[in-house]
């Protein structure tokens, strides 16, 4: 398709190319290029594109189009996942329709008052955007008539169906006249919205948006290796040095969201949560002040966030990695924007290197990991930040206070006095954690990167003690080296270096000798785990060193043999796989997957 120059290329209405030149909008996205002419011709649309991609306007202005002022009722509702996303949604319905005489729009969702929203609806509003369940309550109540019904759209399908609402979706869509037109938008096509699109569209047009590069050159992205309990103070360490001078926080649960703003706010920092228990005018409140600049940080989960819209946010921390790679990218999408610089600062534990690598691979971006600031460098650091900040209030017209003119000291003498006042008003004592010891070893990535501590196939090894062989169901066909299976030991379990010995790869399994004091651990933590993408486990290993199934004779210190007790340590290992607790899938980078919670 020829690349157009200008929206007025895509026959919209001179009233809505109006509101969009005021708006500083100046070429069309790719998937308003390709929809908007579409949907101006009255075809039914299934847009696959990506978060940010600028879909919001690729269905609000041929929803726009299609509206009769002169009918007070509605002819346009849209369902969204959750409620912030509706509240920006008709933000930018109604900058849309800046020029349109008598159309407005109104977002209706749960966990705010009916009357509102009943309010709008009784005075005849026409562009409804709202989330499945209110919108279902309203409809049964009779308040939500859709009689008059001429477009249906639906804004992140897929998130709308991971979160439950596939039946009340189709509950709402049987409910609307069967002449009407269908836009569905989702960034993923999954088996759920082609039942949904067989079931309630007419022969649709098919958008599908690739995505582009998926982090933006502008954003430095780095992480730190921190322990969990030692993150609120490593996350100060940060706020204190003044890089950070407005930030969003992420954390996976509600109950972290908590920890991080009751930990943050007992240190002085200003900083405010932003979760779903919060009651809806509470959380409009918060973002509200968020945005004015009045809180320096904002602490949330992925969904709570949706359609938090703040251009000057110089900095993105994952609290914690999410577990889904394109929730990390919507995440720090939320700095450098505008064509600003931003940085997004993760935090990672030693078992969240095989998640870290995931998101690597899928954004195609290596993070640069730097170590925790120290006390000193922050001192320093925290210095070098009042003194710019000094610099830019400098005003070559300012005046000295009277009351300092008396003083017999010299110009030099004042500003040092003032600017240890300074630093002495906003100094906060450094709490010592774990990761200002000096580590005895460095750790192992799974990707190679870093490989001090690693031992080669056939590399000479001198055990301390004992030795035990273990066995992994995965080997050269699946694209395993020793570094792998290295960077996989070491980041599961903590053992000092040289604690994995000889690794031998074969076509179809491995084997890998370990120090005897760490094995029970190894085979506690890695009975399912995850490498270069494939699922493995590892056991003891039933011979010795050999070359190929069924030629291993036994291990020549014996290991786990006669009852599975060894001699040196840490008494039995009970049981079989079966016996252990939670024995479902581990990524030895991470946490079990858990069910998103809203």
């Amino acid at each position: 398709m020829i690349q157009t120059t200008s929206f007025s290329d895509l026959g919209i209405s001179g009233a809505i190319l109006e509101a969009i030149e005021v708006l500083g909008f100046e070429t069309p996205s790719a998937i308003q290029e390709q929809a908007i002419p579409v949907a101006l011709g009255g075809a039914d649309i299934v847009g696959l594109s990506h978060t940010g991609s600028g879909k919001t306007l690729a269905f609000a202005i041929p929803a726009l189009e299609c509206i009769d002022p002169d009918v007070n009722g509605v002819q346009v509702l849209t369902l969204c996942p959750t409620r912030e996303l509706a509240v920006q949604i008709c933000r930018e319905v109604d900058k849309l329709a800046l020029f349109l005489d008598g159309v407005s729009a109104v977002p209706i969702y749960g966990g705010a008052s009916f009357k509102p929203q009943l309010d709008a609806l009784n005075r005849g509003v026409q562009f409804v955007v709202g989330t499945p369940g209110r919108v279902m309550d309203l409809m049964e109540s009779g308040a939500l008539q859709l009689d008059n019904l001429r477009m249906l759209i639906l804004d992140e399908a897929d998130e709308m169906l991971d979160m439950g609402f596939l039946e009340d979706i189709e509950h709402i869509a049987d409910a609307m006249p069967d002449e009407r037109q269908t836009l569905f938008f989702s960034a993923t096509m999954s088996p759920e919205i082609n039942r949904l699109v067989g079931r309630f569209m007419d022969d649709p047009v098919q958008i599908n948006i690739e995505r582009p590069t998926l982090t933006v050159p502008t954003i430095e992205q780095i992480y730190y290796e921190v322990i969990f309990s030692s993150r609120i103070e490593a996350l100060s360490r940060l706020l204190d040095t003044g890089k950070i001078k407005k930030g969003l926080v992420f954390a996976n649960t509600k109950k972290v969201v908590d920890d991080i703003v009751d930990g943050l706010t007992a240190r002085g920092y200003g900083v405010d949560r932003l979760h779903g228990d919060m009651p809806q005018i509470m959380r409009e409140r918060v973002m509200e002040s968020f945005r004015r600049g009045n809180l320096r940080m904002l602490v949330a989960t992925d969904i709570a966030a949706r359609g938090l819209d703040v251009d000057d946010v110089d900095s993105v921390v994952n609290f914690e990695l999410p577990r889904d790679p394109e929730d990390y990218v919507h995440r720090i999408g939320r700095t450098a924007r505008a064509g600003r610089k931003g940085k997004a600062v993760t935090f990672v534990g030693r078992r969240d290197f095989a998640l870290l690598s995931r998101i690597e691979r899928f954004i195609g971006v290596k993070l640069t990991e730097e170590p925790v600031l120290t006390a000193s460098q922050v001192e320093q650091l925290r210095t070098e930040s009042l003194v710019d900040e000094v610099l830019e209030k400098l005003n070559p017209d300012s005046q000295l206070p009277e009351e300092l003119k008396e003083v017999e000291a010299s110009p030099e003498s004042l500003a040092v006095a003032l600017f240890n006042l300074l630093r002495e008003k906003t100094h906060r004592e450094v709490q010592p954690i774990p990761e200002d010891r000096p580590m005895k070893t460095r750790r192992v990535r799974i990707d190679g990167n870093t490989e001090k501590g690693s031992h080669q196939k056939g590399d000479s090894w001198t055990p301390k003690g004992d030795t035990v062989t273990l066995f992994m169901n995965g080997g050269r066909m699946i694209g395993l080296r020793p570094k792998d299976i290295a960077g996989l030991f070491y980041n599961s379990v903590e053992m000092e270096k040289g604690a994995v010995g000889d690794i031998r790869i074969f076509g179809k399994h491995s084997l890998i000798e370990v120090d005897a004091n760490v094995a029970p651990q190894l085979l506690e933590a890695l009975a399912t785990a995850t490498i270069c993408g494939y699922e493995v486990n590892v056991r003891e290993d039933k011979g010795g060193m050999g070359s190929e199934p069924g030629s291993y004779r036994s291990s020549r210190h014996g290991g786990f043999r006669n009852g599975g007790r060894r001699e040196h340590g840490q008494g039995e290992r009970r049981g079989g796989r079966g016996d252990r607790r939670g024995g479902g899938r581990k990524d030895f980078g991470g946490e079990r997957p858990r069910r998103k919670r809203y």
